[in-house]
C-alpha cells in the first residue's frame, strides 16, 4: 500500500517520503467504501519502512494519495521531531498545516508555535503565534526556517539572546537573520541578499 508519495517533512520528515509504509493501528480500522477515507479512531503508528519515519498519533484519518489528518501526534525521523495538537496534509499539494507544533532537530531545541506551515517541496517551515525557541533563546511573532539551507529569517517584534548579547527588535518592519554553520549560530539585523526570498514565505500561512 502506498500512502505518501509526496515529500515530508522538511527534507526529512519535512523531507523524506511516506512511499511504502505499515499500519499499526491501535483499536478499529475503518474503511468507507464510498469515500476510500480510512479512519482510525483510537489512532495508532503509520510507519515508513523506506524512509525511517514514524507517525504516532491519537486519531489518524487518510486517504490515499490525498490526505493526511492527525490529531495529538508526533512524527519523528532520523534527525527531527514534530509533535503538534493536529496535522491537516496535503498530498497534491506537498504541504502541511500544524497547530500547536513543538519542533527539535540539530538547529532548533524546543520550538514552539501556535500554528505552522510546512511546504515539503521546498524544504520550508513557516512559524506563527507566540513562536519560542529553548536553542537558540528566541521568541518571535513570525519565524520562516529554510531547513535544507539551515538559515532562517525572523519577521516582526523579536527578542534573541546569545549569553550576554541581546538583540530586539519592534514592530511590523524589524527582522533578523540566522544563519547555523556548525554548532554555532549567527544572528543579525543586517539581512542577506536570500533573506528577500524567505520573506515572501510569510504570506503563504495566513
Amino acid at each position: 500500500m502506498r500512502l505518501w508519495p509526496l515529500a515530508l517533512f522538511f527534507s526529512l520528515a519535512l523531507a523524506a517520503r511516506f512511499a511504502a509504509f505499515s499500519v499499526e493501528p491501535s483499536g478499529p480500522q475503518r474503511l468507507n467504501l464510498d469515500t476510500g477515507v480510512t479512519t482510525l479512531p483510537q489512532g495508532g503508528v503509520l510507519v515508513d519502512n523506506e524512509n525511517g519515519l514514524r507517525l504516532k498519533a491519537d486519531y489518524i484519518e487518510y486517504k490515499e494519495g490525498a490526505f493526511i489528518r492527525a490529531r495529538a501526534l508526533e512524527l519523528l525521523s532520523a534527525k527531527e521531531t514534530f509533535r503538534a495538537q493536529t496535522l491537516e496534509h496535503d498530498i497534491p499539494k506537498g504541504e502541511a498545516r500544524f497547530t500547536a507544533l513543538a519542533f527539535a532537530n540539530a538547529d532548533f531545541k524546543d520550538l514552539r508555535a501556535g500554528r505552522a506551515l510546512a511546504l515539503f517541496n521546498e524544504d520550508i517551515v513557516v512559524l506563527k503565534g507566540q513562536v519560542r525557541a529553548a536553542s537558540p533563546d528566541l521568541q518571535a511573532e513570525v519565524l520562516v526556517v529554510d531547513l535544507k539551507a539551515r538559515e532562517a529569517l525572523v519577521l516582526g517584534s523579536f527578542l534573541y539572546r546569545e549569553g550576554r548579547a541581546t538583540l530586539r527588535g519592534q514592530g511590523p518592519a524589524a527582522r533578523l537573520h540566522l544563519r547555523f554553520a556548525g554548532d554555532k549560530v549567527q544572528a543579525s539585523t543586517k539581512l542577506p541578499p536570500e533573506a528577500s526570498r524567505l520573506a515572501t514565505y510569510a504570506n503563504k500561512l495566513p
